[in-house]
């Protein structure tokens, strides 16, 4: 595949074209703030640019958020950073390259990553917005159906997986630190730590990779990488169904 790939971590993101082009693969590297549309259309235009077309969109971003107290004490800075990146970030993906793909002849593929915890009950803003990007795919694939478009669209649930996702702060917008830290700001510096060690040992994300990409030549709509949730899962939904 050609590739064309993006980050607002901009370091990370040269490391990593680095590696692919040392391997031979064609890599565009596209610095970009995925939580700002004008940035995801400015992506658009440079891979159409180098490669013509867009075949398969991973919507692919995610930050640990407001992880500080309780969801009422959250600050609108709180909720812009964490929504921003963990759910706009995949509508602005929608807008812009749902259209791109409905333009092939043969179709293309879209990935929303929505993480287990949209499975499962929601217990702070990242689970939230993640639950969004779960409708939001739903979504995304009646509309598709409905039109009888060769586009098809898979959300991404991964469990543990080890990644720098609650290491996330690192890279929140100056514009968007709070003046004041929250009362709870140590508990919750201490939840990502505790929680970083815990997914260093995760699933691979490569591991993730394979299961996904056959995922897509299935044309499944919901994948998860493991059945480790699958208790809180059935507990959610017999919870509805009682009621």
């Amino acid at each position: 595949m050609k590739l064309a790939i993006a980050d607002v971590d901009e370091a990370g993101l040269e490391e990593a074209a680095s590696e692919m082009r040392a391997e031979g693969d064609q890599v565009l590297s596209v610095p970009t703030d995925v939580s700002k549309l004008p940035a995801l259309e400015r992506l658009a235009g440079a891979t159409l640019s180098r490669y013509g077309s867009v075949h398969l969109v991973c919507n692919n971003a995610g930050v640990e958020g407001y992880l500080d107290g309780a969801i009422w004490e959250a600050t609108e800075k709180d909720w812009t950073w964490t929504v921003g990146v963990n759910f706009w970030s995949v509508g602005c993906g929608v807008r812009t390259f749902v259209p791109l793909l409905l333009a092939n002849e043969d179709g293309g593929h879209m990935v929303n990553t929505c993480s287990m915890t949209s499975v499962v009950k929601a217990r702070n803003m990242y689970g939230i917005a993640k639950h969004a990007v779960l409708g939001l795919t739903e979504a995304l694939d009646a509309d598709l159906r409905e039109r009888g478009a060769k586009v098809r669209v898979t959300a991404l649930c991964p469990g543990i997986v080890a990644t720098r996702l609650f290491q996330g702060s690192r890279n929140r917008p100056a514009e968007l630190q709070n003046e004041v830290p929250a009362p709870g700001a140590d508990a919750g510096q201490e939840l990502r730590a505790r929680m970083h060690d815990r997914l260093s040992d995760g699933m691979p994300p490569s591991e993730v990779a394979e299961i996904l990409f056959e995922a897509i030549k299935e044309d499944r709509l919901y994948v998860l990488t493991d059945h480790d949730w699958d208790a809180q899962i059935v507990a959610r939904n017999e919870e509805i169904l009682s009621l």
